[in-house]
């Protein structure tokens, strides 16, 4: 049972990351661009523990939304 909730929940969240992508790149005209988005203070100075781990968790994104072919 926690394992179907589990598929669901990422299903759910890949479809509303793309469908706010989408209204995004419409309304702005352009591509979205997740790191563009996140203000800097979030992402960390170079070399600091937190910038390796945004670092770590935008790595870790690209390759859920690729095994799941969402841009």
């Amino acid at each position: 049972m926690d394992d179907d909730r589990t598929i669901v929940t990422d299903v759910e969240l890949a479809l509303a990351d793309a469908e706010w992508r989408q209204a995004l790149e419409q309304a702005s005209g352009r591509p979205s661009d997740e790191e563009a988005l996140m203000p800097i203070t979030l992402k960390g100075e170079a070399g600091t523990a937190l910038r390796r781990a945004f670092e770590e968790r935008q790595r870790a994104l690209r390759t859920w939304r690729a095994a799941r072919g969402i841009p």
